[in-house]
């Protein structure tokens, strides 16, 4: 029966007068700094797994890192950059619904070719193509051998071209 791996837990936390981040690993005498928080991470896996007298290796991934302790005001700053970020990517996905809507008001109800409603929309005309298409379209395929598209899960071949072992006439 294979041993239960542990799960540790280290705290971070800025030196404010060095400015070197430090790590320690809760419940144990294991504790480093470094420069960078990516290096302090390193730092901490080779220091526990010298204290637990195994490989890095061993360890990676063993290890949870807590949320830097960072003064209340910079951990405000970032719960507001956190909030606004989750307010404008649901704006942008309503944005991108809102255009769709009008694409299809402005090809399907109204008539307008695409490069008519494109224009009144400020995009491209594939962009509104792509916007009525319910689902993304398929890798385009510029080698004149083969081109596959999938349809329904099957692999429909298109080939361009003459067909294969066919001749193609050496006429002047």
């Amino acid at each position: 029966m294979a041993a239960q791996v542990k799960t540790y837990y280290a705290t971070l936390e800025l030196d404010p007068r060095s400015g070197q981040w430090m790590a320690d690993i809760e419940g144990l005498p294991v504790h480093t700094w470094g420069r960078t928080l990516t290096k302090v991470k390193e730092y901490a896996h080779e220091a526990l797994a010298a204290h637990l007298d195994t490989t890095s290796a061993e360890v990676a991934g063993h290890i949870v890192f807590r949320t830097p302790q960072l003064p209340a005001p910079v951990l405000d700053a970032l719960g507001h950059a956190e909030q606004a970020r989750t307010d404008a990517d649901s704006a942008a996905a309503r944005a991108a619904e809102a255009k769709a809507a009008a694409a299809r008001a402005l090809v399907r109800d109204v008539h307008l070719s695409m490069r008519d409603a494109a224009e009144i929309l400020g995009v491209s005309h594939q962009r509104v193509q792509q916007l009525l298409s319910p689902a993304p379209a398929p890798p385009s395929h510029s080698s004149h051998q083969e081109a596959g598209t999938e349809a329904g899960g099957e692999l429909t071949v298109h080939r361009r071209g003459p067909a294969p072992g066919s001749r193609r006439s050496s006429l002047p």
